[in-house]
């Protein structure tokens, strides 16, 4: 007779965490890499446009927020809902970048700086636009799991972010400058949808079978 862990499919290699993470921003309608990694199942590299946002705040993570909103009609002499509608799903993508650097001022600030120069001295300044214009971004992010022999990396892709809300900036001896930030994905036309989930590097590969899904010989 099989055990009660057998019979629930107990499997503590399916147990993933993100122990490391990194966000990467492009323009808008920079394709995802046609592979993550190699043959090898080694980590490749992201195409130049990718930008990396850097070091990220370790308490606030990286979130990706889902908010569906149904509908349920009732029916007379029934206690529940006899009917249910999807009628609308919200992604979003939250992060506190750490690092000042052109790319979290141009996110944080919605300020175009691919003009802008340091001084003779070395002194950088700009102006945030007063126009209610939106930027859209191509946005990817890795987290990884496992050591660096058989690491397992999870991949989420969104074609098309934009920014939509960012915290507070306090100025104090605590935190670093960068705001928290969130950006809410939509659905490209191009890609054909909003968000991309993937998952590579040898850890996972060693467990694939086990997730359930059968390997391309």
């Amino acid at each position: 007779m099989p055990s009660f862990s057998t019979v629930k499919a107990a499997e503590r290699s399916l147990l993933l965490k993100p122990l490391d993470a990194a966000i990467f921003l492009a323009d808008h309608y920079t394709a995802a890499p046609t592979a993550y990694t190699n043959v090898s199942s080694a980590l490749q590299a992201l195409p130049e446009a990718f930008e990396p946002v850097g070091l990220i705040k370790k308490k606030d993570g990286v979130t990706f927020g889902k908010k569906v909103d149904c509908e349920r009609p009732e029916s007379y002499g029934e206690a529940e809902p006899t009917r249910i509608d999807m009628v609308s799903i919200e992604h979003s993508l939250e992060f506190s970048p750490q690092q000042v650097s052109k790319t979290t001022l141009e996110l944080t600030t919605r300020a175009d700086l691919s003009t802008v120069t340091a001084g003779a001295n070395g002194e950088v300044r700009f102006a945030e636009p007063t126009s209610l214009s939106v930027r859209y971004y191509s946005a990817l992010a890795i987290a990884k799991d496992g050591d660096d022999a058989e690491p397992v990396y999870i991949f989420r892709y969104m074609p098309m972010v934009a920014l939509t809300d960012t915290g507070d900036q306090t100025w104090d001896m605590a935190d670093t400058i960068p705001p928290k930030v969130t950006m809410t994905p939509f659905r490209d036309d191009t890609a054909g949808f909003a968000v991309e989930h993937a998952f590579g590097g040898l850890g996972w590969k060693n467990i694939a079978v086990k997730a359930g899904f059968a390997t391309t010989p």
